[in-house]
């Protein structure tokens, strides 16, 4: 191949993969929801968004979410469309004020935690959304601590519902957000004590929309096969050695044995007149009579 195609073709392959990414860059998300947990497992608010897009988007896609500079990162993962599970192996890239991850997948899942403002029992924080992408349907709702008394929200919903898991939310209606458009919210609480709510729950089941990452429903999953691999690998290379060893001694064992019939082959006597094997000691053939000294 000529010097300038093999520099072109060089070229062409570093250009076609970001061509792809920034086509598959997405400017809406279909749903959007958004939770705030404040005094989850942490002493701080866990901030869960799972997203949805559109059907026609070109995967894989690049999804770029806003990222508060104060948050904590717990988590980027796809949620699977075969099973419904999420997977944390996408890339992703926090940045300041953003974060961006490329997924094979319409749905996903971000995790992060936030801090608050104490006083004394009080619980206070913000929450801000602003994106550069719009969403057609946009869902946001806070959980109430169980160790909460009592837990209020700027702007009011008086949609307080319990939940499958046991939990009171406070949910806002479903909206569509365009790009560049704001919208906040206010929390406030109160702490009976200093009890986190994940503290009075059994452990947290498997589905999408608990926090974390869950794992699989195939045991398989948690065998790690590097240490099965290196485990197996010594069992053979053992087997094979002790194998190399028995062989060498039977090997050996047949040597010595041929040798010494050999030997004792080469130092029997015969009678010369007959050829009737006889003994070293013997005078006479027992076969023919000849006189086998002198």
């Amino acid at each position: 191949m000529k010097p300038k195609y093999f520099f072109l073709l060089i070229l062409l392959t570093l250009i076609l993969p970001v061509t792809g990414h920034t086509q598959g860059k997405v400017t809406t998300i279909d749903s959007l929801v958004i939770e705030l947990w404040p005094d989850y497992d942490r002493a701080s608010v866990l901030v869960l968004l799972t997203g949805t897009l559109p059907a026609n988007t070109k995967l894989p896609a690049t999804v770029t979410l806003p990222f508060p500079e104060t948050a904590q990162l717990n988590a980027v993962a796809r949620i699977d469309r075969s099973d419904g599970i999420m997977k944390d192996d996408i890339f992703s890239n926090p940045a300041p004020g953003e974060l961006t991850f490329i997924i094979p997948d319409l749905r996903f899942r971000l995790e992060y935690y936030l801090p608050y403002a104490v006083n004394n029992n009080q619980r206070t924080f913000n929450f801000t959304w602003l994106a550069d992408l719009s969403v057609n349907i946009f869902k946001l709702r806070v959980q109430q601590p169980t160790s909460a008394s009592s837990l209020a929200t700027e702007p009011l919903t008086t949609n307080v519902l319990r939940g499958e898991d046991g939990f009171t939310y406070y949910a806002f209606p479903a909206r569509t957000v365009p790009a560049g458009q704001s919208l906040s919210v206010r929390v406030d609480y109160t702490m009976t004590m200093a009890q986190l709510s994940v503290e009075s729950l059994a452990q947290p089941s498997t589905r999408v929309k608990e926090p974390g990452l869950p794992s699989t429903s195939n045991t398989a999953a948690g065998i790690n096969w590097p240490i099965v691999a290196v485990v197996v690998g010594s069992i053979i290379i053992v087997i094979v050695f002790v194998w190399q060893i028995a062989t060498s001694r039977a090997a050996s064992s047949r040597s010595i044995t041929h040798h010494s019939k050999a030997k004792n082959q080469s130092h029997a006597k015969f009678c010369r007149n007959c050829g009737n094997p006889i003994d070293k000691d013997d005078g006479f053939c027992s076969k023919c009579g000849t006189a086998l000294q002198g």
